[in-house]
């Protein structure tokens, strides 16, 4: 019996020699591809005009300075304090050196092969250095500035702890922070700088200045804008409320609020539900280890013995191609077994 219908197979003799004998089916891959894009079209155009699309806006410097004032000095105290709510102190490389820091699996650790790439002193870089050049065209807070630099790290500390305490007792007037009376020596005034910095919507180009953003047109590089508020509550507390934090509300697979998103994360996501992999310090290197290994063992499937015949043994293709083995069956040859 004939075992495939020749016309099936593509012109030219080497396609021939290969393929005679193997069981073929007629498919339009061209035909396919536009039913397939007309239908999406059509589900994604009628869903957009039923919900619409998410669209919220992007938190900025000067939308945390103007509505949430406090936040703002409680994140850029912290800053100078070194409590970790720049995301870059105790972060390691490549922001820091501090190979400790860095995640590892055992001795393995690929943010330490190539060091600090990109160096950032976060006192400097997010609050002094911005100071710095508010410093030069309103010369109020150079005096200020000058006095906090030339004090010892002990009296630096001081100052920024009883403004960093004051401020769960400041309130708000006019859009100023008012605090309690005390000594803050002159962090009082820098903060005011800092804030006033922050309202008037320059904070992000200080910051792009200070990574050498001041030398083109326009700057592309965003990283110290993005890390100023990444673990203070500005960004934290929106997060939630758009339902994207990550654990447990699976946000890397969501856009803003319920829309659906990244959908192809949902197996990285499904990881750090895990609490034995999300309680770890080096979570993230240990997912992309998991989902590694994982899409290794995809990729050599067919050369991995016993493996590799999993298909002969599930005939999921049967399922696949279940018309033409209904009609053609009876013409499939036994093939290795």
């Amino acid at each position: 019996m004939a075992a495939v219908i020749d016309e099936h197979i593509p012109n030219g003799r080497r396609a021939q020699e290969n393929l005679r004998g193997v069981p073929m089916k007629h498919y339009d891959l061209l035909r396919e591809g536009i039913f397939v894009f007309v239908v999406v079209a059509i589900v994604a155009i009628v869903l957009a005009a039923v919900y619409g699309s998410p669209d919220y806006p992007t938190i900025t410097a000067q939308s945390v300075a103007n509505d949430q004032p406090i936040a703002f000095l409680k994140t850029t105290t912290g800053i100078l304090l070194g409590n970790d709510l720049s995301a870059v102190s105790g972060y390691g490389p490549p922001y820091t050196k501090d190979p400790s820091a860095a995640q590892h699996l055992g001795p393995i650790a690929p943010a330490n092969w190539l060091g600090v790439t990109r160096p950032i002193d976060p006192a400097q870089a997010f609050v002094l250095g911005p100071l710095g050049r508010v410093a030069k065209i309103n010369w109020l807070y150079a005096a200020p500035l000058k006095e906090f630099k030339a004090a010892s790290a002990a009296q630096q500390q001081t100052w920024l702890t009883n403004y960093d305490k004051a401020l769960d007792k400041a309130t708000v007037s006019g859009g100023q922070v008012q605090v309690p009376p005390g000594d803050y020596g002159p962090v009082a005034p820098l903060m005011t700088a800092m804030l006033s910095l922050g309202q008037s919507g320059m904070l992000e180009g200080a910051l792009a200045a200070e990574q050498g953003g001041s030398y083109y047109p326009y700057s592309f590089d965003f990283t110290r804008q993005l890390l100023y508020f990444a673990n203070a509550s500005p960004y934290m507390d929106t997060a939630t409320h758009l339902v994207q934090q990550g654990n447990p509300q699976w946000g890397i697979v969501h856009e803003t609020g319920r829309y659906p998103g990244a959908w192809w994360l949902a197996p990285y996501q499904f990881l750090y539900e895990i609490p034995q992999i999300a309680d770890q310090d080096s979570a993230d290197l240990l997912v992309v280890a998991i989902m590694t290994a994982f899409f290794a063992l995809i990729l050599f499937l067919p050369l991995i013995p016993l493996l590799n015949r999993l298909p002969h043994l599930l005939k999921v293709y049967r399922l696949i191609w279940w018309d033409w083995y209904r009609d053609h069956a009876g013409n499939v040859p036994k093939r290795g077994g």
